[in-house]
């Protein structure tokens, strides 16, 4: 909710009201998603080797230049308890709450049916009122995909990166200068 202070004939008064946002569909946000992925790619691909908690955060960065008019948390804790991975909403409230997010690295099909199911099941549904999902693969998707909502969920498969041998990965990610 934001507040908003009106101007009255009989004076100055405060009062609520729901942050309206334009519409958006769920083709244009995986196109946004896939801005943010292709970007990572492109400028840091080695994030892609990383943990999928650091994979989060700087996909959540890149989320954040695509997504400017929402907020974008990882691992936040719901009142359940339960921790999306990325979630693109506004903070305050459920009525806006955009897209949740959950990544894996190399899923097999019972993982991506369980994170398939978790959005379908927890985050569409009150009190959260995801509109959209969207679950992230680092690595090959198992085939066949477990079925899935289409008009709500997109699945995005990250796999164009080249394996680095591990010398390669550190310098990459942590330069070293030599004396």
């Amino acid at each position: 909710m934001t507040l908003l202070k009106e101007k009255s004939a009989d004076g100055e008064k405060e009062s609520s009201c729901k942050i309206m946002l334009p519409e958006i569909t769920i083709e244009e946000v995986f196109e946004r998603v896939r801005a943010a992925a292709k970007n990572i790619s492109d400028n840091q691909s080695e994030v892609w080797h990383m943990t999928e908690w650091n994979i989060c955060h700087h996909l959540a960065n890149a989320l954040g230049q695509e997504f400017g008019d929402y907020k974008i948390d990882v691992e936040l804790i719901k009142i359940d308890g339960r921790r999306p991975d990325i979630v693109i909403h506004h903070r305050g409230g459920h009525e806006n709450n955009l897209v949740v997010f959950e990544v894996k690295k190399n899923p097999t099909t019972v993982a991506v049916a369980e994170d398939l199911n978790k959005i379908r099941d927890t985050f569409f549904n009150e009190p959260y009122k995801y509109r959209y999902g969207i679950f992230i693969s680092i690595g090959k998707l198992p085939n066949p995909l477990p079925e899935f909502d289409i008009e709500r969920i997109r699945v995005l498969e990250v796999y164009g990166w080249r394996e680095m041998t591990q010398e390669e990965f550190e310098q990459k990610a942590h330069p070293r200068t030599n004396l």
